[in-house]
C-alpha cells in the first residue's frame, strides 16, 4: 500500500513538471511571435513633390504616392536582422536606401533627406515613453543639405534647446510645458539671414514631436524652399 502511493505520488509530480513545461513552452514561443520593430518612414527629400513610395523587405511596400515631408506611419517589421530599407521615386527609381537593424519592440524613423540629386538616409532611434503630466516631447532632425549648424529654440526668449545641430543630426527628446500655440525658431548662427520659424505651434499635453527642417536655401520659390514640419510621433 505504502509503495501504491508513492507511485501516485511520483506520477502527480511528474503531470505537474510536464504542465509546467508546457506552459513555459507556451510563453516563449509568444515571446518570439512579437520579435519585432516599428518604423516609420519619411519622405524629407527636396524635389520629391510627385511622391515617392518605400519598402522594407517583403514586409512593408508603401503607397507610391507618399508626398513630400509625408510619413508612413508607424509600421510594424521584424527585428534582429538587418532590413532592407528602400525609397524609390513614383516611377521606379532608386532614391536612397541602407539596412538598418531593429531591435525588438523598438521604435524608429527613417529619413530620405537631402535633395533629389543628393538624398541623405538617416535612422533615429525614437523614445516612445510618455512625457511628463502636463508636458509634450519635442526634437528636432536637421535634414537640409545646406550644411547650416543650426540652434533650435522653443519659446521667444528662451536658450537653445540645442545647438550645432549639422545636416542629418538629430537631437534628444525634450519635455516641455504644453501650449496651445508657442513659437518654434532654427537658426545658423553664422548664417542669421536662413532662420525658419514657426510663429505658434500646439504642443499638447501627452504628445511627442519631431520638427524637421527640409529642403534648401538655393530656393527661393516652390516647394523645396526652405521650411519646418512637425510630425506627431503617437
Amino acid at each position: 500500500m505504502k509503495t501504491t502511493q508513492l507511485s501516485i505520488r511520483n506520477v502527480i509530480v511528474l503531470l505537474s513538471v510536464v504542465v509546467a513545461g508546457i506552459a513555459f513552452s507556451g510563453c516563449s514561443k509568444k515571446h518570439g511571435s512579437s520579435n519585432t520593430a516599428a518604423v516609420n518612414l519619411v519622405n524629407a527629400c527636396a524635389g520629391t513633390s510627385t511622391g515617392i513610395y518605400t519598402k522594407v523587405n517583403s514586409n512593408y511596400t508603401g503607397p507610391g504616392n507618399m508626398a513630400y515631408c509625408a510619413t508612413s506611419g508607424y509600421q510594424s517589421v521584424p527585428a534582429g536582422s538587418a532590413d532592407n530599407v528602400n525609397f524609390y521615386l513614383s516611377d521606379g527609381t532608386p532614391l536612397s536606401s541602407g539596412t538598418p537593424t531593429f531591435s525588438a519592440n523598438g521604435n524608429y524613423s527613417i529619413f530620405v533627406g537631402g535633395i533629389i540629386t543628393g538624398p541623405s538616409f538617416v535612422v533615429v532611434s525614437d523614445d516612445l515613453a510618455a512625457p511628463s503630466s502636463g508636458k509634450a516631447k519635442v526634437r528636432f532632425v536637421n535634414l537640409s543639405s545646406d550644411n547650416f549648424n543650426e540652434s533650435f529654440y522653443v519659446g521667444v526668449g528662451t536658450a537653445a534647446l540645442d545647438s550645432n545641430i549639422g545636416y542629418t543630426v538629430a537631437t534628444p527628446f525634450h519635455e516641455i510645458t504644453a501650449t496651445t500655440g508657442i513659437q518654434v525658431l532654427i537658426q545658423d548662427p553664422a548664417n542669421i539671414t536662413y532662420y525658419q520659424q514657426i510663429a505658434s505651434q500646439p504642443l499638447a499635453a501627452g504628445k511627442i514631436y519631431t520638427i524637421m527642417l527640409t529642403g534648401t536655401s538655393a530656393a527661393t520659390t516652390g516647394a523645396s524652399v526652405l521650411k519646418l514640419t512637425v510630425i506627431n510621433n503617437n
